[in-house]
C-alpha cells in the first residue's frame, strides 16, 4: 500500500480520503485507509461493549472504503490502536508509504496549542511526504485531466527545499502542474550578504538582490524540474516567512503548498521557528511537506553540479595555485570569476597631510589595479577556452578581504570559492589569521581550501 490515508469520520478527514483517492488514482498506487483508535481507558470496558464498539468503527470503515472505491481507487481498510500521528508514521515506514494524507483537523489532548494537532506531529515524524488536505476539489479536478494543479513550492536553498522539488517533480510526472518557486528574502541580510550601501525599502529588495536570487531560483529549477518548468518569485519578507509566502500563495490562487521540513524536534520545535509548521497551521490551502531522504540530508544522494566557481589570489605561490583547481572542479563547463582584493584608495588624513609616506596617490592607486587586471588575465590557463569555461577577472576593494570574498560570492552566486590556504591550526592559526578561515566562518557556500605542497 503506496498511499496511506488516516480518517477520523469527520468531514474534513472525508476530503482527506478523496484527495487520497484521487492520488492513488495518479499515480497508479493502491490506497490503505486507516482509522486509530486511541487506546486510552479501552482495557477497562466490558468486553461486549468493546465488541459492540470494533463492529461499529468497522462498519463506518467500510462504508467509507466503499465510497472511495467507486470513485475508481483500490482501496484496503485497517483499524489499530494506540496514538493516532505515532501509529500512522509507524504504519507509513512499515508499508514502505510514497505519501501519507491527513486532513487538516485532529487533536491530541490536552490541546493543539501544547502539543500540536495530529498532521503536525505526523509531518514532523514521518520519513515520506506529508499531504494535508483543507479542500479536496482540485485534486479530483487535476485526477479527471480538467485542470492543472497550481502549486506553490517554498525554496530556501537548503537541502530538504531541494527534497520538495523533486517530489513535485513525481507530481509533475503524473499530471499537468502549474508550478511557482517561491523565495522569502530578508532584505536588511540581503543588503548585508551582498555588500549594499543604501536606504532599505520596506516594499521591495535591492535590485541586485531581486536578480541574484531570482538567478538562483531560475537554476535550481533547471536543475531539478528541467528549464522553463516553473516560474519563480522572490519576494522581501520582514516578519515570519510562513507569512510572507501564504500571502503569495493567496495571490497565485494555489492549490497546493509544498515545502521541505527539517523535522525539528524538542527545544527546537517549542520555540516556533518552523516555516513547514505555521504553513500546517495557518494555511487555507492544502499543504504537502516533504522531508530529506536520511542519506541526501547526511550528504549523500544526488551530485551537486557545479557551475559557477570564484577563484580568488594575492599573487603569492599559494594563491595562484588554487587557481587551477578552481577550473578543475567544472567538469561539464561553466564561469570562473578570478577576482583579487585591493584596499581602496582613501584621501590623506587631514591632520597629517604630509606625514603618510607610504600611501599610494590616486594615480598609482590606478595603476596598481590595472596592474593587478592583467596579472589575474595571465593566470587564466590556455585550455580552460577550449574545456567550455568562460572567466571573468575583476579588481575587488575592500578593507577586510575575507569580507570582499564573502560578498562577491554572494553577487555572483557561486557555487564553490577556491583559494590558497596556509593549512595553520591551533594558536598559530589565532594569531596569524587566515583568510580561509575568515571565509569559512562567514559563507554559506562550499570552499575548496587548497594548502602548499610539502617539500
Amino acid at each position: 500500500m503506496r498511499i496511506i490515508c488516516g480518517t477520523d469520520f469527520s468531514k474534513p478527514a472525508a476530503q482527506a480520503a478523496t484527495a487520497a483517492a484521487a492520488f492513488a488514482a495518479q499515480f497508479e498506487d493502491s490506497l490503505q485507509l486507516v482509522h486509530v483508535r486511541e487506546g486510552t481507558g479501552l482495557a477497562a470496558l466490558d468486553p461486549g461493549v468493546l465488541a459492540t464498539l470494533a463492529a461499529g468503527v468497522a462498519g463506518r470503515l467500510g462504508t467509507e472504503a466503499d465510497r472511495l472505491r467507486r470513485l475508481g481507487a483500490v482501496v484496503k481498510e485497517q483499524v489499530v490502536t494506540g496514538v493516532p500521528d505515532e501509529e500512522l508514521v509507524a504504519l507509513s515506514r512499515r508499508r514502505g508509504a510514497r505519501l501519507l494524507v491527513l486532513s487538516s483537523l485532529g487533536r491530541r489532548a490536552p490541546g493543539r496549542w501544547l502539543i500540536g494537532s495530529v498532521s503536525e506531529r505526523a509531518a514532523e515524524g514521518a520519513a515520506l511526504p506529508t499531504l494535508v488536505v483543507r479542500d479536496a476539489a482540485p485534486f479530483t479536478a487535476w485526477a479527471a485531466g480538467k485542470r492543472a494543479l497550481k502549486v506553490l513550492v517554498a525554496v530556501d536553498f537548503t537541502i530538504p527545499a531541494a527534497a520538495a522539488l523533486r517530489w513535485v517533480k513525481e507530481l509533475q510526472r503524473v499530471g499537468p502542474c502549474d508550478i511557482i518557486v517561491a523565495h522569502v528574502a530578508w532584505p536588511p541580510a540581503e543588503q548585508a550578504r551582498l555588500g549594499l550601501d543604501g536606504p532599505l525599502s520596506l516594499t521591495e529588495l535591492p535590485p541586485a538582490a531581486q536578480q541574484g536570487r531570482e538567478r538562483e531560483l531560475m537554476d535550481t529549477v533547471r536543475e531539478i524540474l528541467g528549464a522553463d518548468a516553473a516560474r519563480v518569485r522572490v519576494v522581501p519578507g520582514w516578519g515570519r516567512a510562513d507569512a510572507a509566502l501564504l500571502e503569495l500563495a493567496g495571490q497565485e490562487s494555489a492549490d497546493l503548498v509544498v515545502t521541505g521540513t527539517r523535522q525539528q524536534h524538542g527545544l527546537e520545535r517549542l520555540a516556533g521557528s518552523s516555516v513547514s509548521r505555521g504553513l500546517l497551521r495557518y494555511a487555507p490551502m492544502s499543504v504537502v511537506c516533504v522531508p530529506a531522504p536520511e542519506a541526501v540530508a547526511h550528504g549523500v544522494g544526488a551530485l551537486p553540479r557545479l557551475q559557477r566557481v570564484l577563484a580568488t589570489t594575492d599573487f603569492s605561490v599559494l594563491g595562484d595555485r588554487a587557481i587551477p583547481y578552481a577550473y578543475a572542479a567544472l567538469v561539464h563547463g561553466g564561469v570562473v570569476k578570478l577576482i583579487h582584493v585591493l584596499p581602496p584608495w582613501e584621501l590623506p588624513g587631514p591632520l597629517v597631510p604630509h606625514y603618510q609616506p607610504g600611501r599610494l596617490t590616486r594615480a598609482q592607486h590606478q595603476q596598481l589595479a590595472a596592474d593587478s587586471l592583467v596579472k589575474l588575465q595571465a593566470l587564466i590557463p590556455p585550455q580552460a577556452a577550449a574545456c567550455g569555461i568562460v572567466t571573468e577577472v575583476e579588481i575587488i576593494f575592500g578593507t577586510n578581504p575575507a569580507t570582499a570574498i564573502c560578498q562577491t560570492a554572494e553577487q555572483f552566486g557561486a557555487d564553490l570559492i577556491c583559494l590558497g590556504t596556509h593549512g595553520r591550526a591551533g594558536l598559530s592559526a589565532a594569531v596569524l589569521g587566515s583568510v580561509a578561515n575568515a571565509v569559512m566562518a562567514r559563507s554559506k557556500r562550499p570552499l575548496l581550501a587548497v594548502p602548499p605542497t610539502k617539500a
